[in-house]
């Protein structure tokens, strides 16, 4: 009878991991130059990764992303109020991609309290439009715990990101 209240208390501490980080949005950024510091992130296609700007809102609150040049998508989390500064790893998965097929990307980052994290993909090169479910996820001791759907597309709803992103073009 004794297993019982250690196994309570294993289950008891494991399970706050999960409710520590929340999905604060998602979405679609409208195509913008693409600079920033490169970082090292073996775990992706090309290796490293571009720091972007925490500060890039969303343009659009959707989910299904046309394949347009520069066109960027992705998820804002944050830590929920009193939880220490975590280590995360972020993931994407989507359809193979580019000469090795790779299906799952992944780098880790700090989520730190107080502040949001905002984690993008960018159609930088032809290879990575690849079209289809991609799903972006944070993963706490490799079990996720935000995950975000979306949908890739040719150019279904590209209409609605044209019209957000280039409206006052003429």
């Amino acid at each position: 009878m004794r297993l019982f209240p250690l196994l309570f208390l294993a289950l008891l501490c494991a399970a706050p991991a999960a409710a520590q980080v929340r999905l604060v949005e998602a979405g679609i950024i409208c195509p913008r130059p693409t600079d920033g510091e490169l970082i090292d992130a073996p775990g992706t296609e090309s290796g490293f990764i571009r720091r972007i700007e925490q500060g890039l809102a969303f343009d659009l609150p959707d989910r299904t992303v046309p394949t347009l040049d520069q066109l960027s998508f992705g998820f804002r989390t944050a830590l929920k109020p009193g939880t220490p500064e975590m280590d995360v790893t972020v993931v994407v998965t989507h359809p193979p991609m580019g000469e090795r097929g790779i299906e799952r990307e992944e780098w880790t980052d700090t989520l730190t309290p107080g502040t949001t994290n905002l984690n993008l993909f960018t159609f930088e090169y032809d290879y990575e439009k690849v079209l289809g479910p991609w799903t972006f996820s944070i993963e706490v001791a490799g079990e996720p715990v935000v995950t975000v759907p979306f949908e890739v597309t040719e150019t279904e709803n590209q209409g609605r990101v044209e019209q957000a992103c280039f409206q006052f073009l003429s």
